[in-house]
């Protein structure tokens, strides 16, 4: 691979059409007096070239400077393959001035219509498919994803996905090096035929690396296009380098307790930019946002609030920093609005086609909305080597706006390995705001505490296993778009899974060994999820079909339902509780994710944890019954567990049908029942516990159950070294087996 020189051909990753809006003419000169030397002009800066007016980020302290719009946001040979013949290596390149030429034919018509006072623009479905695409490309082919992937060999991509690529190298032996790999996946995008059946969606994850191919396919399909424009005229948006990549939106950090280093988890992508001039700003909106329209249809509706849940309950009840922005879907030519609902007009075949025409409204936003988006942009130019406006004062003002905005709500978080060169950006941004009149300090913040992960490495390869999975599921040649192809159910069981785990990557990992350990797998999960959502499904029918019904015959349909439910596979069944879990957690404000008193998190995975110990017959029931009496427990915080205990005596029965070989066994010795019987007699006028159970049999298993306690961790230790648990494995299991399972008093009341 051949480096880039200066006398290669400058290529820019943020296109001249793009920046010539930002940029002004260089002055003639006043005429000069006769004799005096004709001034000297540096390559694009003579009378009449366009310039830009731009911060110098590279130097320190950073400087006011005008930079050519020939040599800004651009590098030598970036889009250039060395490995082909001389007339060849230019290809992308071309490939991608083409697009820019027709980008930039669309883009004209949006700055025209906004120039003209026009309250919109009308763009063709092609129109409109031309922008998706190369405001992708504009976040695929910046410098970032250049350095990403500008190496001679495989072994020297270093990325998460390091192992797909080189797995789709080997496969693709006519790719040398991963530049190669980029550079196809940047042509493939571009000469793909969005046709408006999506035909694409399916062919395009076989022509390109499979996850580009489906972050494409997320790109364009799980957001909608909306322009934005300042309300106020002295307010401007900045261009940077990295403004098409950036995003606004949640993410999760950790820090990884091997390496010592913070890793990302993961993040959402709720609003992404395009800069089009100073005025106009492309803003690309989650789908999940509520829809007035759209979701005047339940059925809409509760698709989006689940997809929204999916994706934002990971990280908590978060909206993000522009869930007020005043934005809105496009209008179409094929659709209209009828009391209030969004309907297909009259006569409408239902068929998409390439010119259907879709209104873009220019939609005014106010001071603090502008403030946010340059914030965003500022927030995120640690590598950035220039920033680009228009009016210094406008600059000046946004600039300010950003360093002294309460940090976390905005950003200028200081951790990492690079929070010394953040804070040093920080630092340079505040004395260039000083230069232009503030005195006012910067916020920053520097996290005292960050969230931890025990093994970043492991949970990484759960998710490179998870993406082969899927890639086996789109070459089997399935319809991703299709609810019933083998590809969607996956892509659906995964982001299912992401939101049962709260959306940490490691958790993700935790549950996958715990569904594994009951004998599920990637095979399985697919089935389940779908089984597991028809389970919720008829559980909620049952209930809705037997309103009005005498209480005691619903509550006897429920356990004739769990009871039919028991009977399932172990994996599935443990699925189940874990979306019954987040259901609750969801809808009742409960924390069931937290440990409670003496109980664990989540209870029934210590009953997995030591399923060798018990029998198969039993374990199904052990899990649902713990993870009941934990919701029952924490919903009635009232509870007295002390004395309380006639409400939960009979919830799993006798201990001596526990499941447990050896505490059945020693709970049925015929000299331990005469043992709990006659303490049973003993203390019943003296134990408030006991004192308030008038059933002798009830008296003698709370008896049974506190003695097989006491002596849990002694009688079952051959059996723990025989299946090789840990010591905590025993001890998890005693504690969810004697306070929620077969809850007795606590030990410390039975001593006094």
């Amino acid at each position: 691979m051949a480096p880039a020189n200066s006398n290669g051909q400058y290529q820019h990753f943020v296109p001249r059409f793009i920046l010539k809006n930002f940029a002004h003419r260089v002055p003639k000169p006043p005429k000069a007096v006769k004799g005096t030397p004709k001034p000297k002009y540096e390559k694009g800066m003579f009378p009449g070239d366009l310039v830009t007016s731009s911060l110098d980020l590279t130097q320190d302290p950073a400087v006011f400077t005008e930079k050519p719009v020939s040599r800004i946001f651009g590098q030598i040979n970036m889009y250039d393959d060395f490995t082909k013949p001389n007339g060849e290596q230019r290809h992308v390149e071309k490939l991608l001035s083409k697009l820019e030429h027709q980008a930039a034919t669309i883009f004209t018509k949006i700055t025209k219509a906004y120039e003209a006072n026009e309250d919109g623009v009308v763009l063709t479905r092609d129109e409109r498919n031309v922008i998706r695409k190369f405001l992708f490309l504009m976040k695929y082919r910046d410098a970032r994803f250049h350095t990403r992937f500008f190496h001679e060999k495989p072994e020297a991509y270093s990325e998460n996905d390091r192992e797909l690529i080189r797995e789709y190298m080997e496969e693709h032996p006519q790719f040398k090096t991963p530049m190669q790999v980029w550079l196809h996946n940047i042509e493939t995008i571009i000469n793909l035929d969005m046709d408006p059946e999506s035909n694409w969606i399916r062919e395009l994850p076989k022509k390109m690396y499979q996850n580009d191919a489906m972050w494409f396919f997320t790109h364009v399909q799980g957001s909608y296009m909306t322009l934005c424009v300042p309300s106020e005229a002295e307010n401007e948006f900045i261009l940077t380098d990295n403004s098409y990549s950036v995003h606004e939106g949640p993410n999760n950090l950790a820090r990884d307790v091997k390496s010592n280093k913070e890793e990302t988890l993961g993040y959402v992508e709720l609003h992404t930019f395009a800069p089009v001039s100073p005025k106009i700003m492309v803003v690309l909106r989650a789908g999940t946002f509520p829809d007035l329209l759209e979701d005047q249809s339940p059925r809409v509706k509760e698709e989006r609030d689940f997809h929204r849940s999916l994706l934002m309950d990971p990280y908590g009840h978060v909206n993000g920093m522009l869930a007020d922005l005043p934005v809105r879907k496009a209008g179409n030519s094929y659709s209209e609005i009828v009391n209030g609902r969004l309907v297909r007009q009259e006569g409408h075949d239902g068929r998409k086609r390439k010119d259907d025409k879709f209104r873009f409204p220019f939609f005014p936003i106010g001071s603090r909305h502008v403030n946010i988006i340059n914030s965003i942009f500022l927030d995120n130019c640690l590598h950035c080597t220039s920033l680009v406006y228009n009016s210094k004062q406008a600059f000046a003002r946004t600039l300010e706006w950003y360093l002294t905005a309460p940090p976390l709500e905005i950003g200028k978080i200081l951790s990492g390995e690079d929070k010394e060169d953040r804070l040093k950006t920080l630092k340079k941004l505040e004395a260039v705001s000083r230069s232009l009149g503030s005195q006012k300090a910067a916020l920053w913040v520097t996290p005292a505490f960050l969230p931890t992960v025990e093994d970043y490495e492991k949970i990484r390869l759960r998710h490179v296993e998870r993406q082969r999975e899927f890639k086996k599921a789109v070459v089997n040649d399935e319809r991703i778009q299709d609810p019933h192809g083998e590809a969607f159910r996956f892509l659906k069981s995964m982001m299912e899974l992401n939101a049962l785990t709260q959306g940490s990557l490691e958790s993700v990992a935790d549950y996958m060994d715990t569904y594994e350990l009951l004998g599920g797998s990637y095979d399985t999960l697919k089935k389940d999820f779908d089984q597991v959502a028809r389970m919720n499904t008829l559980r909620v029918k049952i209930d809705s079909w037997s309103q009005g019904v005498d209480e005691a015959i619903r509550q006897r349909n429920r356990e004739s339902l769990v009871s039919e439910y028991l009977r399932l596979p172990s994996p599935r069944l443990w699925l189940y509780i874990q979306a019954e879990r987040n259901m609750i957690m969801e809808h009742e404000g409960i924390d069931l994710l937290s440990p409670q008193g003496d109980r664990l998190g989540i209870p029934e995975n210590a009953i997995v944890r030591a399923k060798q110990l018990i029998r198969p017959d039993r374990l199904n029931s052990l899990m649902y019954i713990a993870f009941k009496m934990d919701t029952g427990f924490r919903e009635r915080a009232h509870l007295n567990v002390r004395t309380e205990f006639a409400p939960f005596i009979q919830g799993a029965g006798s201990i001596m049908t526990c499941g447990i070989p050896r505490i059945e066994a020693l709970a049925k010795s015929p000299d331990f029942m005469a043992l709990a019987m006659v303490a049973a007699t003993a203390l019943r006028n003296t134990d408030p516990a006991l004192k308030s159970l008038t059933n002798p049999l009830e008296r003698r298993e709370l008896i049974t159950r506190s003695i097989c306690r006491d002596m849990f961790a002694e009688i079952m230790e051959p059996e723990r070294i025989k299946h090789n648990l840990s010591p905590q494995a025993i001890q998890d299991l005693g504690k969810v087996l004697f306070t929620l399972v077969y809850p007795t008093r606590p030990e410390e009341e039975e001593k006094s």
